[in-house]
């Protein structure tokens, strides 16, 4: 059976509303008052699609946190794969609404399962594409399966969400380049190459 539409523009603007209040106000601020203020939704509707506070704030994490579907480059060669894709991740860190709200979720992971799920799902998709162009460089005999892959694919993800959201630096293409030979000068070491 398909789901009436206005079901669904109603839950889009919900989300919306939900989504600038998170990056504009903060987690704790997403509140079915809050997006009933701002949408004009009752909020028996709202409790209707999200019991509770909780359910709204994940729904609009996972929502944010769904990245475009983009296959990896893995055509080589290693360097140009992985610079590629962690500038995708770069520039979804410096200039989208989940690098807004990265840090929220990666709080509420703390404390919450479902926030917690949220982040999961979200890294294992980029631990996938890292691990794609690690498979595609050992497939073109450009690095050896010797290569530590997992702790590999850990720092290429890890190193970017570390410097934005601990340190407070700046992801440029300078750090981008640095982060990228690292990890090219670790593979090839490790490959005896």
């Amino acid at each position: 059976m398909k789901e009436d539409p206005r079901l669904i523009a109603t839950r889009q603007t919900a989300l919306d509303a939900a989504q600038r209040i998170l990056m504009n106000k903060g987690v704790l601020h997403v509140t079915h008052g809050a997006v009933s203020k701002a949408t004009g939704i009752s909020r028996s509707t709202l409790y209707r699609h999200w019991p509770d506070a909780r359910s709204l704030r994940d729904a609009a994490f996972r929502r944010i946190a769904t990245p475009p579907n983009i296959p990896p480059k893995t055509d080589g060669p290693l360097r140009s794969d992985l610079r590629w894709l962690l500038g995708i991740l770069m520039g979804a860190l410096n200039d989208t609404p989940w690098g807004q709200i990265a840090p929220q979720v990666v709080a509420a992971a703390s404390t919450d399962a479902e926030a917690r799920l949220v982040i999961t799902e979200f890294m294992k998709d980029r631990f996938a594409s890292v691990e794609a162009v690690f498979a595609a460089a050992i497939g073109r005999g450009e690095i050896t399966a010797d290569v530590p892959v997992d702790q590999l694919i850990e720092l290429a993800v890890a190193a970017p969400y570390f410097r934005k959201l601990i340190r407070h630096e700046a992801l440029n293409e300078d750090w981008l380049d640095r982060h990228v030979d690292l990890l090219c000068s670790i593979a090839k070491t490790n490959s005896g190459q």
